[in-house]
């Protein structure tokens, strides 16, 4: 438990705020284990190519799926944790009211641009499965790699929704 958290009673709901960070937490997860995957395979694939002369055909492929995978899922805990670059020359003197309302603006601008995002690359999936591409060296319908990366991106998007809404407490606000 982080030092901005307390232990919740048995019998009390979870806020939206420890409801979106596990979820935040369970995707970064699931993205490390597939960064994890990428890079054993990785490594399979240079081995074989050393010693056996066998590398594992389409190893790029899998590179190139896992870590646009990968990357997607990481997206909803940097935004939980305020992890994106903040360039703070012009708020230094600021109040800290007016630093919240740029915050939840800046938190309502990603959300939009997160969900766009979330939305064209669903479209893009089905358009991608109705042609039935797949990669040219392995044959994986290249949809899945697309129905892959759309948990991180709307989770992201959601959760930068409900910051800019004020739904979840700030992490600046709180001085962390």
């Amino acid at each position: 438990m982080s030092h901005g958290e307390r232990a919740a009673d048995p019998g009390e709901r979870p806020d939206l705020g420890a409801l979106l960070h596990r979820l935040a937490v369970l995707l970064a997860y699931v993205g490390g284990s597939a960064i994890a995957g990428v890079g054993l395979m990785s490594a399979a694939s240079v081995g074989g190519r050393a010693l056996l002369s066998r590398p594992i055909l389409g190893d790029f492929e899998l590179v190139e799926m896992g870590t646009a995978i990968a990357g997607s899922l990481f997206l909803p805990y940097c935004q939980v944790t305020h992890g994106h670059v903040i360039v703070d020359f012009f708020t230094l003197r600021a109040s800290a009211r007016s630093v919240r309302a740029l915050d939840r603006f800046g938190a309502l601008v990603m959300a939009t641009t997160l969900l766009v995002v979330g939305w064209r690359t669903l479209v893009g999936c089905l358009d991608i499965a109705r042609s039935g591409q797949t990669t040219m060296l392995m044959g994986i319908p290249i949809w899945i790699g697309y129905a892959a990366m759309l948990p991180g991106v709307a989770a992201a998007g959601l959760i930068a929704l409900a910051e800019g809404l004020g739904l979840t407490p700030s992490e600046r606000a709180r001085g962390d």
